[in-house]
């Protein structure tokens, strides 16, 4: 099921650490650095062959960060293709 090309995130409030594992081998992971107020963007094989998480003890290339605070993350989706809009 295609949900969409594209998603973006809007991270607020506090730092947080996205972990990225390929589906086909779990081995292949990196970390990206999401701090305050930053935005990103998940397209293409970023998007539906890398599942993704948020640590809860977050450390980003082998250094722990400071304890995260109250954190606001907004996520926004592209409607599929051929999908039709309702009426509201």
């Amino acid at each position: 099921c295609v949900v969409g090309e594209s998603i973006a995130g809007l991270s607020l409030l506090s730092h947080a650490v996205m972990l990225l594992q390929h589906e086909a081998d779990p081995a292949a992971a990196f970390e990206l650095l999401l701090p305050r107020r930053s935005l990103y963007v998940l397209r293409g094989e970023a998007r539906y062959r890398w599942a993704h998480s948020l640590p809860l003890q977050p450390s980003f290339e082998g250094q722990s960060l400071p304890p995260k605070s109250r954190r606001i993350s907004v996520l926004l989706r592209d409607r599929p293709p051929n999908e039709v809009p309702r009426e509201v």
